[in-house]
């Protein structure tokens, strides 16, 4: 069903900024490339990933706007100071670090990983953007740093996909990072990709105990969904 509010002058800039950090990527593949000639697999990376921004913003725009309208600003009030680092970290290797190993790996030739491996990638990349759009279509306090939203009477949510895992936004970051080597065939972005990950199972452990301690109900939630990231495994 589609939701009530409407998308606000925040979340334009919300989506202003979203398409500013698909140019701000591409631009820093190709400064670390060197070079325009970058044969053909990234073009059509980068032709996947600006559908896939596309795609995303256009469905919570008209079926969850109120995700978009909070998330403009990434650091809010009450956000707890291990998130700071995790955050700033994870912004650095996602949006920086990432795109320049595969500038580098055009730039240096690096060992590449065959095409066959594409197909693999292009699946995780999708099932990730999947997981995601779910998550946000259906956790309205689903903002970019951890905090509890007391001003937004925060209550759990435990509908849809969150009835599956209790953290699925962060399973998706965990596909998307491991698809990104596959599908620009740069092997050593596998480096990133798992610091990206390490970060993501460091901030799923403490939000998921911020959680528990604070927000009423998700200590109860948590015994009924008990896997916070990979369905029968953890």
């Amino acid at each position: 069903m589609k939701n009530q509010s409407k998308l606000s002058i925040h979340g334009i800039r919300y989506i202003l900024r979203m398409c500013m950090q698909l140019l701000f990527q591409i631009g820093i593949i190709l400064i670390a490339a060197g070079t325009v000639s970058i044969g053909r697999q990234l073009p059509v990376y980068f032709i996947i990933l600006a559908g896939s921004y596309i795609t995303e913003l256009c469905v919570i725009s008209f079926h969850n706007p109120e995700v978009l309208n909070e998330r403009v600003k990434n650091i809010k009030a009450g956000t707890k100071s291990w998130d700071k680092i995790l955050l700033s970290l994870y912004v650095i290797f996602t949006f920086v670090v990432m795109n320049v190993f595969i500038g580098l790996d055009i730039r240096f030739g690096w060992p590449h990983i065959g095409f066959n491996c594409f197909y693999t990638g292009l699946a995780l990349y999708v099932f990730s953007v999947v997981i995601s759009t779910k998550s946000l279509l259906t956790n309205k306090y689903f903002e970019s740093s951890s905090r509890i939203q007391t001003e937004r009477n925060q209550t759990v949510i435990s509908t849809g996909i969150y009835a599956v895992v209790r953290h699925p936004g962060y399973s998706s970051i965990i596909l998307w990072a491991l698809s990104i080597p596959l599908l620009t065939g740069a092997i050593y972005t596998f480096i990133p990709s798992a610091v990206i990950a390490m970060l993501i199972f460091i901030r799923t452990c403490l939000e998921d105990r911020m959680l528990k301690r604070e927000l009423e109900g998700y200590r109860e939630y948590s015994c009924k969904v008990k896997y916070r990231l990979i369905p029968y495994i953890w």
